[in-house]
């Protein structure tokens, strides 16, 4: 008798276990998200409370698409223009296109071009001065889900060629962590309302004389609410906090962001 109670108690312990361990990690990763989404306050806070520092506003159109060829290979194209401040005038013109290659259904390698062109206007007159900038780049993605939130990790390794009196070649590293939070989407989230959470730090790795006298570059957060009209085509528009050091000093510009997203 004792040993069937034994033996019928057994399974029972180990239920108990199991649903200790799930219930453990789930606690985990609710903590974690609830930091990143702190991070992500913060970081908000912080930008709203920086307009002491005579901050620079910009609208921003942003463009991705990735057209599937193959099994395994897609193209990569992007384009993306700035305004200046005060939305003035178009100062930046991006674009940027690679080839990706998927490992598997979560993980993916890109190997790409980019082309960056900018006008400033001058100081003493309304003429525009031009300069551009060759970057050939490698990246890395990681895709990856949290309950219906889709999450991304991107890194990225840039080597640019930025000509303005003559050309600078540096290296840059980019790390960039991403989540999309369905609100009032249908059960897949394959249609539907969604809240988009982004933070992208650049770091100088290679040459900084030749950039900013920097290992720090630049950090973005970006803060967007979205609409998935099916799992091909996503727009989002945001607000993002783009926060610089240049060779002049230090930069505060706050971004309105129109984003359009696509993959057939």
């Amino acid at each position: 008798m004792d040993k069937t109670k034994l033996l019928m108690g057994k399974p029972l312990t180990d239920n108990h276990n199991t649903e200790d361990t799930t219930h453990t990690c789930l606690a985990s990763a609710s903590i974690y998200l609830k930091r990143k989404l702190l991070f992500f306050a913060i970081s908000m806070c912080c930008s709203f409370c920086s307009f002491g520092q005579a901050p620079e506003s910009q609208g921003w159109l942003f463009i991705t698409h990735q057209q599937k060829i193959g099994k395994s290979f897609k193209i990569l194209a992007d384009v993306q223009l700035r305004t200046a401040n005060r939305y003035q005038y178009l100062n930046t013109m991006l674009l940027r296109t690679g080839l990706m290659y998927d490992l598997s259904e979560k993980h993916s390698i890109a190997l790409g071009y980019a082309y960056k062109g900018d006008w400033e206007k001058e100081d003493y007159n309304d003429d525009k001065a031009y300069s551009f900038e060759n970057r050939i780049f490698e990246q890395f993605i990681y895709n990856f889900k949290w309950h219906k939130t889709e999450m991304m990790f991107r890194g990225r390794l840039e080597q640019r060629w930025v000509k303005a009196d003559a050309v600078q070649f540096s290296q840059r590293a980019r790390a960039m962590l991403g989540a999309q939070i369905p609100l009032l989407a249908n059960q897949n989230f394959s249609r539907g309302i969604y809240m988009g959470l982004q933070d992208e730090l650049f770091l100088n790795v290679m040459n900084k004389s030749k950039v900013n006298g920097s290992v720090f570059d630049q950090n973005r957060v970006f803060l967007s609410f979205g609409y998935r009209w099916n799992k091909a085509i996503d727009t989002e528009l945001g607000y993002q906090h783009w926060y610089q050091k240049e060779e002049t000093g230090r930069y505060n510009r706050h971004v309105l962001q129109l984003q359009i997203t696509t993959q057939f």
